[in-house]
C-alpha cells in the first residue's frame, strides 16, 4: 500500500468515526438505546417473574416495577411506546406457553393500566418522582404505587384467575401482595441504582466508599448466616432479625441509595430460602411461604424507607442551607461595596471581602468587637451610640463616621444596618453595608463654599443698592442728631419735638440693622440646617434686600403669596439664595425693556402634586429655544460678565430640598422660572421612611 492509500484509509477512518460519534449523540440513538434496554429489562422481569410463580406464587412481579420506572424516566407523549414494546413479550415469550391468550391480554391491560395510573399520579404529585427527596414523596409513592392502585387492581386480577379456577380472595391476596412488595423493593432500588447509581459520581470520597464497603460485607455475612446457615431457624429466633442493624446503618448513613440497596441484598437472601424450603420457610406450603416472605419484607422495608426518607429530608435541607449560605457568601465577596452581619450579641460574624480589601485586616482581626480598631478615636463613642440604641430596640440604623483604610487614612463612610429575622420571627441579628463617601463629602463642602461665594457675588451685585438702603436711615439719624442738638442749645427746649426726633432716629436705626441683618444672615457661612419654615415669611425678607437694586432700575416688584401656603422643609437661607438669583436674573432681563413694562411678580401656591411652587414672572425678552435645554448647566451663561453657577447652583439646591426648578416663555413675553419645594410634613415622613 502506498503512502498516499494508507492517507486515504486513515481519512476513511476519521469519516467513519466521526459520523459514528456524532449519531451516537443524536437524540434519536439515545431514545433507540433506552427503548432496548426497557425490553431486554422486560423481558428477563417478565421471565423470572413468571418462572419464579411455577415454584411458589410470586411474591414480587417484577414485570410492574420495570414498566413504572421506564414510564416515570420517559416522556408523557413516549408511553404508547413502551406499552406497545412490552405486548408481544407478554404474548410470545417462552414462559406464556400454554396459558390462554386472553388470559394473558387481560393481565397486560390490568398491568398497564395499573402502570400508567402509578405514573401520572406520581409524577403529578412529586416534585420528582425518581426520588423521595421529603417524607410526603415516600408517603404519596407508599399510598398509591404500593397501596391503592395495587389492592384495586388485584380485583381484576382476582376476577380473571377466578375464572381459571383459582379462589377469588386467595388470588385477591397474592395478587395485591406480589404487586405492592415489587413496588417496595424492586423500584425503589431501580430508581436509585439504575438510573442513578452511586458510582457514577464525578467525586468520591474514598472514606465514605470505605464504609459503604464494610457495610456491604457485613450485611451479605449476616443475610447469609441469618437465613441460609445449616441450622434451622425461625422467625422469632434473633439470628434471623441479624442483618437489621446493618440495614438501618445503611439507610443513616447512605439515606435511600442504601436503604434501597440493602433491601435488595437481603431479599435476594429471603427469597432464595423461600425458594428452597429451608430456614424459617421449612415445612411451609407455597402459599404460605410466599406470604411469609411478602410479610417479613414489607414489615421490614417500609420503615427502613421512612428513615431513609427523613436522612435524605435533612441532608437535603443541609446541602441547601449550605449551598444558600456558600451563594451568599460568593455574591457578597463579589459586591463592590462593604458588607457586614452581626449576631445578637452585637459582635461581627461575617465580613466580605470588599471589607477586609479595605481595612486591609484579616476576618479574624474584625470578628466580635475588633472592626472598632478602625473607626477614628473620635468617632468611635458616636458610632458605638447609634448602633447600640438601634440595635436594642431592633430598628434600621444610619451612622456616618471615619474609618481607616489600608493605607492608614480615614475616610468617611455611611453605615447602614437592618435587623435580619429567621423565617419564625426570631431576632438573628443585623446585616448591613457601608459604602466611602469621602468624595461625595468632599463635593458637598464643595457645593457649599460654591453656594457661599455665589452668594457673594449676588450681595456684591447689590452692593450699590444696599449702600443706597444704608444710606437713608443714616442719613436721617445725622439730620435728625443735628436737629435735636440746634434745639437742645435753645433756652427752652420743645421737649415734643426731641420726642419725635429720638423716635425717627430709632425707626431708621431699626431700619438700618434690618438691612445689615438680612445682609449677615445671607452671607454667613454655615451647616445647611434643615426646618419647617414659612416660605411667604422667607420670600418677604428677600425684598428689602433687592428692593434698592430694583428702584435703581426701575423695576417695580409685586408679591402675590397664596394664604394657604403650608409650611415647606428647608434650609432658609439656601431658598431665599435662589430666589434672590431669579428675580435679580429677572430684572437683568429686562434691562431694555421700556420703563412701563418693568414689572416683576413673585408668587407662591399650592400644587396639586402637595408641594409648594414659587414662580418669578418679568417681562423681559425671554429665553431662546437654543438656550432653554441648557439652562441649569454648570458655566452655562448669557450674560458676558456672568460665571454660568447661579442657576446650577439654584437646581442644586432645590433637588437637596426634594424638588425642581425650570423655566418657560410667558405667551404676552418675558419668561417665568418656578421651582418647588416639598411639604415639610410630606418631606418629613420620607426621610423617616428613608
Amino acid at each position: 500500500m502506498t503512502v498516499g492509500q494508507e492517507q486515504n484509509v486513515g481519512n476513511y477512518q476519521n469519516i467513519v468515526l466521526r459520523s459514528t460519534g456524532s449519531v451516537v449523540r443524536t437524540p434519536q440513538f439515545g431514545m433507540a438505546l433506552g427503548f432496548l434496554t426497557f425490553e431486554i429489562a422486560y423481558y428477563f422481569a417478565y421471565s423470572f417473574g413468571m418462572t419464579f410463580s411455577q415454584a411458589i406464587p410470586s411474591p414480587f412481579w417484577f414485570p410492574d416495577s420495570v414498566l413504572l420506572c421506564a414510564l416515570l424516566k420517559s416522556r408523557r407523549e413516549h408511553w404508547w411506546l413502551l406499552i406497545l414494546g412490552a405486548l408481544p413479550i407478554r404474548l410470545f415469550a417462552d414462559v406464556a406457553a400454554n396459558i390462554p391468550v386472553w388470559f394473558l391480554l387481560a393481565t397486560f391491560a390490568i398491568d398497564v393500566a395499573k402502570g400508567l395510573a402509578a405514573a401520572f399520579i406520581l409524577q403529578r404529585f412529586m416534585r420528582n418522582p425518581l426520588r423521595f427527596e421529603t417524607v410526603l414523596d415516600f408517603v404519596i409513592f407508599a399510598v398509591f404505587a404500593v397501596a391503592v392502585i395495587p389492592a384495586v387492581s388485584a380485583f381484576g386480577g382476582a376476577a380473571a384467575l377466578q375464572a381459571r379456577g383459582a379462589d377469588f380472595w386467595a388470588a385477591w391476596t397474592q395478587w395485591f401482595m406480589g404487586d405492592a412488595l415489587a413496588q417496595l423493593v424492586i423500584t425503589p432500588a431501580i430508581l436509585y441504582w439504575a438510573f442513578a447509581a452511586p458510582w457514577t459520581l464525578k467525586t468520591v470520597d474514598i472514606k465514605r466508599l470505605g464504609e459503604a464497603a464494610v457495610l456491604t460485607v457485613g450485611l451479605v455475612l449476616a443475610g447469609y448466616w441469618a437465613v441460609t446457615g445449616e441450622a434451622s431457624v425461625t422467625f422469632a429466633e434473633s439470628r434471623f432479625y441479624a442483618p437489621v442493624p446493618f440495614l438501618f446503618w445503611a439507610a443513616i448513613r447512605f439515606g435511600m441509595p442504601g436503604a434501597s440497596g440493602a433491601v435488595a441484598v437481603i431479599a435476594v437472601f429471603v427469597v432464595a430460602c423461600a425458594l428452597e424450603g429451608s430456614g424459617p420457610f421449612s415445612g411451609l406450603a407455597p402459599g404460605a411461604s410466599a406470604f411469609a416472605l411478602q410479610n417479613f419484607l414489607l414489615l421490614r422495608a417500609a420503615p427502613l424507607y421512612l428513615v431513609a426518607t427523613l436522612i435524605e429530608q435533612r441532608n437535603q435541607v443541609e446541602r441547601s442551607l449550605q449551598e444558600s449560605e456558600a451563594r451568599f457568601r460568593n455574591a457578597a465577596d463579589n459586591m463592590p461595596i462593604l458588607l457586614w452581619m452581626s449576631g445578637t450579641d452585637k459582635l461581627g460574624v461575617f465580613f466580605n471581602q470588599a471589607w477586609l480589601k479595605f481595612t486591609g485586616r484579616t476576618l479574624e482581626q474584625e470578628l466580635g468587637d475588633g472592626w472598632i480598631a478602625g473607626v477614628h478615636p473620635d468617632d468611635i463613642q458616636h458610632c458605638l451610640d447609634v448602633c447600640h440604641t438601634t440595635f436594642d430596640t431592633r430598628q434600621p440604623f444610619e451612622v456616618e463616621f471615619r474609618f481607616r483604610r489600608h493605607d492608614g487614612e480615614y475616610r468617611w463612610i455611611h453605615d447602614a444596618g437592618t435587623p435580619r429575622y429567621a423565617s419564625n420571627g426570631e431576632f438573628l441579628g443585623y446585616i448591613g453595608s457601608a459604602l466611602d463617601i469621602t468624595d461625595r463629602k468632599g463635593a458637598e463642602e464643595s457645593n457649599r463654599a460654591l453656594a457661599h461665594v455665589q452668594r457673594l457675588a449676588i450681595i456684591g451685585e447689590l452692593t450699590g443698592a444696599i449702600a443706597h438702603e444704608l444710606k437713608q436711615p443714616l442719613s436721617a439719624i445725622m439730620s435728625n442728631a443735628e436737629a435735636a442738638r440746634t434745639l437742645l442749645k435753645s433756652r427752652n427746649p420743645p421737649l415734643g419735638e426731641l420726642d419725635e426726633i429720638v423716635s425717627d432716629i430709632r425707626r431708621a436705626d431699626q431700619r438700618a440693622n434690618e438691612v445689615l441683618g438680612y445682609v449677615q444672615n445671607f452671607l454667613r457661612k454655615q451647616e445647611p440646617a434643615m426646618q419647617a419654615l414659612d416660605l411667604n415669611a422667607a420670600v418677604s425678607d428677600v425684598l428689602p434686600l433687592v428692593a434698592g437694586d430694583a428702584r435703581k432700575r426701575r423695576v417695580q416688584i409685586c408679591t402675590e403669596l397664596a394664604v394657604d401656603v403650608p409650611p415647606v422643609f428647608g434650609n432658609r437661607t439656601q431658598l431665599q439664595q435662589v430666589l434672590i438669583n431669579l428675580i435679580v436674573n429677572g430684572m437683568d432681563a429686562m434691562a431694555n425693556a421700556p420703563e412701563g413694562k418693568r414689572q416683576l411678580t413673585v408668587r407662591t401656591q399650592l400644587n396639586g402634586d402637595g408641594r409648594v411652587e414659587v414662580s418669578v414672572t418679568d417681562f423681559g425678552v425671554g429665553i431662546s429655544s437654543g438656550n432653554l435645554p441648557r439652562l441649569f448647566d454648570s458655566f452655562f451663561t448669557t450674560r458676558a460678565e456672568g460665571m454660568g453657577l447661579g442657576l446650577s447652583i439654584a437646581r442644586s439646591i432645590v433637588e437637596a430640598h426634594g424638588g425642581r426648578i425650570w423655566g418657560d416663555n410667558n405667551p404676552a413675553g418675558g419668561a417665568t422660572f418656578r421651582f418647588t419645594v416639598q411639604k415639610a410634613s410630606a418631606l418629613q415622613d420620607h426621610l423617616l421612611k428613608a
